[in-house]
């Protein structure tokens, strides 16, 4: 199995309760035994840290960059955040 993203290549990642964003591929990590999954660390200009997510978690970018903004809460109807 190989990985299908390179470092330095742009995705898009859904963090949990957030909006789509545009990250980068900072690493492809090692590969584990029996892992299901590849991993992957990614980065967005708009966080100081990076990511550890799996492959299956990322897709290729649709968009042109200017169309994602950054990583940010989505608040439900009803929240009081």
């Amino acid at each position: 199995m190989s990985f299908k993203y390179e470092v330095g290549q742009a995705v898009e990642y859904k963090p949990v309760g957030c909006n789509v964003a545009l990250f980068v591929v900072t690493r492809r990590m090692p590969e584990e035994f029996q892992a299901v999954d590849r991993k992957y660390r990614i980065k967005s200009v708009e966080e100081g840290f990076e990511r550890n997510v799996m492959e299956c978690d990322l897709s290729p970018t649709v968009l042109p960059e200017d169309h994602y903004g950054p990583p940010m809460k989505i608040l439900r109807y009803g929240s009081h955040r």
